[in-house]
């Protein structure tokens, strides 16, 4: 056995092992006092990291549970105010359903007092509740919980969310259908028995208004809307047979709407789905005029006759029940030839005779057949039957009205509006509407946008050719080879292309392959050429056949306005139209529309006249594809938005308005280099309410009969409202309690790692105080050992 002085090692090792007890000591302590097994990062990094996660999700599912807890009180306030509005329509049944009695003896005028403040308390309570159209509720509206997991590709957040759309739920007259739209004829005639010059009976009685109908006994209206406009628009056919006054005439108008909507095409449908139905409106002066009604649809309603129009209230005076007249005409540009004139043999091929406008969404080309025997008389009647023949022709109302030899040619739109109307393959004028050739001279196709010439003389001549791009005014160029060679010749075109901004707007470009010379067009316009005289100069005209200067078509009619927008509803102003000619001149229209939930949806049209797409030579044209764009985006509120046909005046040129029921929607107009197309050109313009709808009226039978309809269809409608917030506040209180449920589970998960086991704590505590009382023991006799070493030094 050894002794050492300088190197107690049973005292160090008695420290070491009192240190580490001291420390389990203090730790035990710190556990038993907080109450936490986990008191610093040291003691569980793993486990720390977890019940940190635990305790951060029990944070958000604990405001989860708030804002669930929060969106089932308003869903429960909105409950009760839909069943406060419930109470509400079944009051105004109630008075509807006594005022539509034929026995009823009392006065209307105060049931409708009633009946009218009861329809402004349903919107002053769906306002209060949000419930409004555009209100503060009506979006789909998406609740934060939490507890959610990312899967299948839908993030944690998603899958914490619960969302209840009331987009589609809203209580106030509108969406209830009680209150809507309303297209209106010219208040300011009566057509009551209130006047008796201009009443019901004395319009349908008026001989002149009864020779204007298509089918004796009938009159027509023709209605554009969403998924029914342009060459889809419904025509509607009103028997006369028994209307007398205000109410007869409604319910005869009103079978036939419902007739033309149970027609098996889709535009029937749409139409039917627009709930359309016509209506008396009283004014305050107590004139009656004739309205039509619609709670969902911004519609155009047009008067297909002169009856229809004086039902309207376009009559002659307050005095003269006649309908003013609709009727537009074109006039050929010069007459045509005498009597027995044939075509020749230089004419011979077959004419075309285009037009477009009045409504056609595209050209209409009439081919004629002549041959050089054939005469002016027989070519004038087979215009006259193709016309009469062709079905889009008639469904625009386009005839011929003037057919004489020696006479103009007159055309015909019996609705009043406007169109055009050019030939080609006539290079000798005969029919007065233009020496244009077809693609091949006398044949071929109505324009071109290359076209090759044949037997040019090719001299230094002077000769004069027209150009039409795209249907437009025509062009003249007088041009001069500065040769007598084919390449003189083709010098001298482009140079005069180069030096016309039309022309040279169109790309058109003249090259030769050393016999003939075709001219191009660069961009893909369509152009024709017209050459004036005999000699042939260029090879585009004929030397044995004379052209003749071009002279322009006469338009006449300034028909007064015969069709209404739907008031009440969004619209934009009369935006001005150019045709677009050009293949260059392509023009962007962005419509931008707001659903209920603020949401933003666009669409671009691109209006052009190239090889891509001809769609805006007219306003009819660029209409139809504006519409039909909106129809096939397969966007709701989009299909919303319509584009039509509207002018300020009489004598006002026919222009584009949009109109919607929604809230709100913008158009953009792009710009084009002719400045072409739809006016007011880099802007954007907003559209705003026009004027007042209609909303459910019981100061007559008819009305109340026609509002007690309205009135069970209102109930259907609120009932469904008030299922989607009942089906919300299910849905909120299921997501509270898994909520709740996770919350509590994840609180458990937590203690089992965070908090400490406190008999476990107690027992390592007492082990603890003991080890350290004999620590403390040991050690001292540890450090008196060495001391023991003095005894060996004393003896």
């Amino acid at each position: 056995m050894s002794f050492r002085i300088n190197t107690n090692v049973a005292s160090l090792q008695a420290q070491e092992y009192l240190r580490q007890t001291s420390e389990a000591q203090g730790k035990t302590i710190g556990r038993v006092t907080s109450g936490l097994r986990i008191q610093s990062s040291g003691d569980d990094a793993a486990g720390l990291s977890i019940a940190n996660t635990f305790r951060s999700d029990q944070a958000v599912l604990s405001q989860g549970i708030r804002n669930a807890n929060d969106g089932l009180s308003s869903l429960q306030t909105i409950d009760g105010g839909i069943n406060n509005i419930s109470k509400l329509l079944d009051r105004a049944r109630t008075l509807a359903t006594q005022s539509a009695s034929g026995a009823f003896s009392g006065s209307r005028t105060v049931l409708n007092s009633e009946f009218q403040s009861v329809i402004t308390e349903i919107d002053r309570q769906a306002q209060a509740i949000g419930l409004n159209s555009g209100g503060t509720f009506a979006k789909s509206l998406s609740v934060f919980i939490g507890g959610g997991r990312t899967s299948g590709g839908i993030s944690s957040t998603t899958n914490g969310s619960v969302g209840v759309n009331l987009s589609n739920s809203t209580v106030d007259s509108k969406s209830l259908g009680l209150q809507g739209v309303q297209a209106q004829g010219v208040t300011s005639t009566d057509i009551g028995t209130g006047s008796a010059s201009t009443s019901v009976s004395a319009i349908v009685n008026d001989a002149t208004n009864l020779g204007s109908v298509g089918t004796s006994g009938y009159t027509d209206f023709s209605f554009r809307g969403a998924g029914f406009s342009d060459n889809e628009r419904v025509k509607v056919s009103v028997n006369l047979s028994g209307v007398t006054d205000t109410d007869t005439l409604v319910s005869a108008i009103n079978s036939a709407i419902d007739n033309a909507g149970n027609a098996a095409s889709s535009n029937a449908t749409a139409f039917k789905n627009a709930g359309i139905k016509a209506a008396v409106v009283t004014s305050a002066d107590g004139k009656k005029s004739l309205g039509f009604t619609s709670s969902n649809t911004a519609f155009q309603v047009e008067a297909g006759d002169r009856l229809a129009n004086a039902l309207v209230g376009n009559v002659t005076s307050s005095s003269n029940p006649t309908g003013l007249a609709l009727a537009n005409t074109v006039t050929g540009g010069s007459n045509t030839a005498a009597a027995a004139t044939t075509f020749g043999a230089g004419g011979a091929g077959t004419v075309t005779v285009r037009i477009q406008g009045a409504g056609l969404s595209s050209p209409v080309d009439v081919a004629l057949t002549v041959g050089a025997g054939t005469t002016i008389d027989a070519a004038l009647s087979s215009l006259s039957s193709a016309v009469a023949s062709n079905s889009n022709l008639q469904s625009a109302g386009i005839s011929v009205t003037t057919a004489t030899a020696g006479s103009a040619l007159q055309f015909t739109s019996k609705s009043g509006e406007r169109f055009e109307v050019q030939a080609s393959g006539d290079i000798g004028n005969l029919l007065g509407l233009g020496g244009f050739r077809s693609s091949a001279g006398t044949s071929g196709t109505f324009d071109y946008s290359t076209v090759t010439g044949s037997g040019g003389a090719f001299t230094a001549a002077a000769e004069t050719l027209e150009f039409s791009i795209g249907g437009g005014a025509t062009v003249s160029a007088a041009i001069t080879p500065a040769g007598a060679t084919i390449g003189d010749a083709t010098t001298a075109l482009n140079a005069a292309f180069a030096s016309n901004s039309t022309l040279a707007a169109a790309g058109l470009v003249a090259t030769n392959d050393g016999t003939d010379i075709t001219i191009n067009s660069s961009n893909g316009s369509k152009f024709r050429i017209n050459t004036v005289g005999n000699s042939n100069v260029f090879g585009f005209g004929s030397t044995t056949v004379t052209g003749v200067a071009d002279a322009a078509e006469a338009q006449a009619g300034n028909t007064a306005i015969n069709s209404f927008v739907s008031a009440g509803s969004q619209q934009t102003g009369i935006l001005s139209f150019t045709g677009i000619r050009g293949g260059a001149d392509d023009q962007t229209v962005t419509v931008v529309a707001n659903d209920s939930s603020g949401a933003e949806h666009s669409i671009a049209v691109v209006l052009r006249n190239d090889t891509t797409s001809r769609n805006a030579g007219t306003v009819d044209e660029a209409i139809d594809a504006i519409n039909t764009a909106l129809k096939q985006s397969n966007d709701t509120t989009l299909q919303k938005v319509i584009a039509v046909k509207d002018k300020a005046s009489a004598s006002g040129a026919e222009g584009i308005r949009f109109a919607s029921t929604l809230g709100s929607f913008r158009v953009a107009i792009g710009t084009n280099g002719s400045n072409t197309g739809i006016g007011s050109q880099g802007s954007v313009v907003t559209a705003s309410t026009v004027g007042t709808g209609s909303t459910a009226d019981i100061t007559s039978q008819a009305g109340a009969e026609r509002a007690v309809t309205a009135l069970a269809e209102a109930v259907n409608t609120l009932g469904n409202a008030q299922a989607v917030v009942g089906r919300g506040q299910n849905q909120f209180n299921f997501a509270i309690n898994l909520a709740q449920s996770q919350l509590t589970n994840l609180a458990a998960s937590e203690s089992r790692i965070r908090d400490a086991d406190l008999a476990e704590e107690a027992a390592s505590l007492t082990k603890a105080q003991i080890l350290l009382q004999a620590g403390i023991s040991a050690l001292a006799q540890a450090n008196s050992a060495p001391q023991q070493v003095l005894a060996l030094l004393r003896g």
